[in-house]
């Protein structure tokens, strides 16, 4: 139960409002009645840093900006970079505020052209008032822009956790092995995926090692873990994936590890809802 609550722990109990405060500059375009569009883009997770970029970017149809979110999907899946931003402690720690930041450049983008608001975000960073990198989000502006209109997928929005317990799994004599998924979603399509473990001192073997540990504690499963959350990301849907019934499958080219413990919560995360949902 104590490792449980550890990973529940992890996701913070903040609600992920994608709907930021309006301002009377943007008003004028907010409240134009014409036929908007929504496009999305994502960094890839396995380009991705520490955090996974992404950038909503709605348009009407004279090619106005009338708005746009900049947000990140934290490391391990559960969170979003502007819900942490807002914590007690985490401006301090990182040494500015992604939140207000985030939201003032988005602010300055409102009413601009397709083609000023990659402009901006190309030179934000140079502004002195802009401490976060925003190379990424010029770039997936770009592919966002490029890209049909989103489309919404079969899922609701939010943060997804599901884990267990695998009795039957022994490592080096360390019995309970327990398997854990996180799954991100946005605009009802999977856009970030965290496949992990915990054994009995509550330790992540995804980054840490633990005494004479087996093979898939090195680096070489931890990506091929990467590679599997990559081809679900890419799927979308768990069903589409079969394994032996070891467990193991050949359809993932460099995939060797065990996938079954890992799409069966999968469906399980799923089926079970979001753990935080987002508001539309």
């Amino acid at each position: 139960m104590l490792k449980i609550i550890l990973i529940m722990s992890l996701f913070l109990v903040v609600g992920c409002d994608r709907l930021r405060d309006s301002v009377d500059e943007a008003e004028e375009y907010t409240n134009i009645d014409l036929p908007v569009t929504i496009h999305f883009a994502i960094e890839d997770s396995l380009d991705a840093g520490e955090w996974q970029d992404f950038i909503t970017i709605t348009i009407n149809s004279e090619n106005i900006v009338t708005d746009v979110e900049l947000n990140s999907v934290s490391p391990m899946a559960n969170n979003l970079r502007r819900d942490i931003a807002q914590l007690e402690g985490f401006e301090e720690a990182f040494g500015y505020n992604f939140y207000d930041q985030a939201t003032t450049l988005e602010h300055s983008l409102i009413g601009s052209s397709t083609e000023e608001l990659i402009t901006g975000l190309q030179n934000a960073d140079t502004d002195e008032l802009i401490f976060f990198d925003t190379t990424t989000f010029a770039n997936l502006a770009d592919i966002a822009l490029r890209s049909a209109p989103v489309e919404r997928g079969p899922y609701i929005d939010g943060a997804y956790h599901s884990i267990k317990t695998t009795d039957e799994n022994e490592v080096e004599g360390v019995n309970e092995l327990q398997y854990f998924v996180n799954l991100f979603i946005i605009n009802g399509d999977i856009v970030a995926v965290h496949f992990n473990a915990l054994n009995h001192e509550g330790l992540l073997k995804y980054d840490q090692h633990i005494g004479a540990a087996p093979d898939f504690y090195t680096t070489e499963w931890r990506y091929q873990a990467q590679l599997l959350e990559q081809a679900l990301i890419d799927s979308q849907d768990p069903e589409d994936f079969t394994f032996d019934e070891d467990g193991f499958t050949t359809d993932i080219p460099g995939v060797y590890i065990e996938i079954e413990p890992f799409i069966s919560l999968v469906v399980k995360a799923l089926t079970d809802g979001p753990v935080i949902e987002m508001e539309e």
